[in-house]
């Protein structure tokens, strides 16, 4: 502990000795971290527990299916039918909890009134059961969900995000109200604290029960498995979520099975959160392999890249301490000894640039909160117009983004200080000792 305090001490000095030097090297040392860390944040952000997916770790997707004919070329793709989903999901024995969303496609324009004003507001509707509340646990700030009763009745009922009953009423005790959607009156059930668009799959600012749509049980394409549905499955435990996913398609083989003219498949999913992120094709199954392999390579050439830099400088500063490592080398210091002391001396430089980096990326991040989590996902959710997307301190403050840091440092570290330090201490001792600082 001792040593490390000395190799520290002496990293401050020459930090303090060569301010230039210190300065271009921690700056460019935080610029190529930024990089890496605004990819990391955006991955975190995209994979973690966060209000209100705060199951993400045992939550299975099933975003649409694809009909092929046997006889003939066609094909179609899309989400799934209310059958399919009612067939193949909602009976899992080792699910906590099984949802589906009515998709709309196309856009749908959808204001609110407030009452005795000629203000039309606009807002984000999403059309669920009574279980996504079990999926994704809401916080209500007052009154609870629609009941099973209004659900099944196909009642028009709402439960309000706090926002919208603030802009409404003034107030968040809304419970009871009525709420004008498009010129339709909504009983207001309860309020709910505000998703963020990151999670964009359950922010909406309305949500309404499906049943109320007329036709929310049709189907379309060539057998009638294509509908407007989305799946969200809550394993009952982590677990237990490969007994799941090997339940699911093997209800979902039997339900191909029952059409004699067409190939339905849902191409391998559900999904886990990661896989979800990655699949970007609604007709063809991704290689996930290949992608996490794509995603590792751009990580490593922008460690390499900034690392190669830096390892020159390192170099070049080592070229002007030869004499000192000379001196130490011939009073028997081991190699060994020499070339920690190098790697921990350029610890602190890039531990200094990661702080700055971090602080870099934070910024970075939350400047292009609007447009930055469309990164790694083809069909980008655009916020609408008016929504900003809300960063909560817990989401980047939090140990998870620390140790991507400090793990990003500490590689950097290696690869830029490595080959450097080893090259310092196996100098001949004569050569060392006659090189001018």
């Amino acid at each position: 502990m001792n040593k490390l305090a000395i190799y520290f001490k002496q990293a401050w000095n020459l930090i303090k000795q060569e301010k230039l030097f210190s300065s271009i090297y921690i700056i460019g040392t935080g610029l190529s971290i930024t990089i890496v860390m605004v990819l990391s944040i955006v991955f975190y952000l995209k994979l973690a527990n966060i209000y209100p997916e705060t199951n993400r770790d045992r939550l299975l997707i099933v975003k649409y299916g694809i009909e092929k004919s046997k006889d003939s070329d066609n094909m179609n793709a899309a989400a799934l039918s209310y059958q399919t989903v009612e067939t193949c999901f909602l009976n899992l024995k080792n699910a906590e909890a099984v949802t589906a969303i009515y998709n709309e496609w196309g856009s749908s324009d959808y204001y609110v009134q407030p009452a005795g004003s000629k203000e039309q507001v606009p807002v984000g509707v999403m059309y669920v059961d009574t279980a996504f509340w079990k999926v994704f646990p809401f916080r209500y700030v007052e009154g609870k969900s629609f009941t099973s009763a209004d659900f099944q009745s196909g009642i028009p009922t709402a439960v309000i995000a706090e926002s919208l009953a603030k802009r409404l009423f003034g107030t968040t005790e809304a419970t009871g109200r009525q709420v004008s959607l498009n010129f339709r009156d909504y009983r207001v059930s309860g309020v709910v604290k505000d998703a963020s668009f990151i999670t964009s799959r359950v922010y909406a600012q309305l949500y309404i029960p499906y049943t109320i749509i007329p036709d929310y049980k049709g189907s379309f394409g060539i057998a009638g498995a294509l509908g407007h549905m989305n799946v969200y499955i809550l394993a009952s435990s982590k677990k237990a979520v490969e007994k799941v996913k090997t339940e699911a398609i093997e209800n979902l083989a039997k339900y191909s099975q029952t059409f004699p003219n067409v190939e339905f498949s849902v191409l391998g999913q559900p999904d886990r959160q990661w896989q979800t992120i990655l699949r970007f094709s609604s007709n063809e199954s991704p290689d996930f392999t290949k992608s996490l392999w794509q995603y590792g390579f751009v990580f490593l050439i922008l460690l390499l890249i900034p690392a190669i830099s830096l390892s020159g400088m390192t170099d070049s500063r080592m070229e002007r301490r030869l004499a000192e490592m000379g001196v130490r080398r011939a009073f028997g210091a081991p190699t060994g000894a020499l070339i920690r002391q190098i790697i921990y001396e350029n610890f602190v430089f890039i531990f200094l640039g990661g702080l700055a980096g971090l602080i870099f990326s934070y910024l970075f991040v939350w400047l292009g909160r609007n447009w930055i989590m469309q990164i790694g996902q083809s069909f980008a959710a655009v916020p609408p117009e008016g929504v900003d997307v809300r960063l909560a301190p817990s989401m980047l403050l939090n140990f998870s983004v620390f140790g991507i840091a400090l793990i990003v440092c500490f590689v950097l570290n290696l690869l830029s200080s490595l080959i450097p330090a080893w090259r310092a201490s196996r100098r001949e001792i004569i050569f060392s000792l006659n090189a001018k600082p």
